[in-house]
């Protein structure tokens, strides 16, 4: 096996299919939601643990720090004896290329229904998307609704628009892909839905 990205949005799948192929002892797991620079650290500690066998380090994130990608650079282009390194993301956009550069490219996507979306998008009233965003404050409170929800809310919203017959221009696609950016840098859900869907709103029926 080489060191690889594998772009996945089924973890405990690859998990099990990783311990079938090629057994639990040899595998170490780095499980985390945002990869820091002291994750980094350990999985850089564990590689120079040798090993007689190979030994597989398998991180996966939901976000990577910019600076804990550059420290492992080195050492995944020049790993340790038997050591290979596997990295699992949703989207190979959240690393950086110059470790994407040093690793074989696999996608293992599963299909996955859209987010469902309690909006009529056709008769969009005020009222209505202020029950939508109350509700989605809501669920951010109880640790329900996170920002990778966020991100796939807003793109699933916009999706829809366009499904329902509604016309951006290319300024307002770009607006609602700064959104989606704002969303990862860990944004309220009632700023970014409140402007998204007010947009959507002054538009009128489509």
């Amino acid at each position: 096996m080489y060191s690889k990205i594998v772009v996945t949005n089924d973890f405990e799948t690859l998990k099990t299919q990783l311990e079938n192929e090629y057994g639990v002892k040899n595998l170490r797991f780095f499980i985390c939601d945002d990869f820091l620079i002291e994750n980094a650290r350990e999985v850089i500690n564990e590689a120079y643990i040798a090993e007689i066998n190979e030994k597989i380090l398998v991180i996966t994130a939901k976000s990577f720090r910019t600076e804990a990608q550059n420290s492992l650079l080195k050492i995944i282009e020049e790993p340790p004896r038997n050591v290979k390194f596997l990295i699992s993301v949703n989207s190979k956009t959240f690393l950086l290329p110059p470790v994407r550069s040093r690793t074989m490219l696999e996608t293992r996507l599963a299909t996955k229904e859209r987010m469902s979306v309690n909006l009529d998008l056709r008769n969009l009233s005020l009222r209505e998307i202020s029950n939508f965003i109350d509700e989605c404050i809501k669920n951010e409170s109880a640790d329900n609704f996170g920002k990778n929800e966020l991100k796939e809310l807003i793109g699933v919203i916009v999706l829809r628009a366009c499904d329902a017959g509604y016309k951006f221009s290319s300024s307002e696609l770009e607006y609602f892909y700064n959104l989606v950016s704002l969303a990862d840098l860990n944004s309220k859900s009632h700023s970014l839905l409140t402007p998204l869907l007010l947009t959507i709103f002054e538009k009128g029926r489509p």
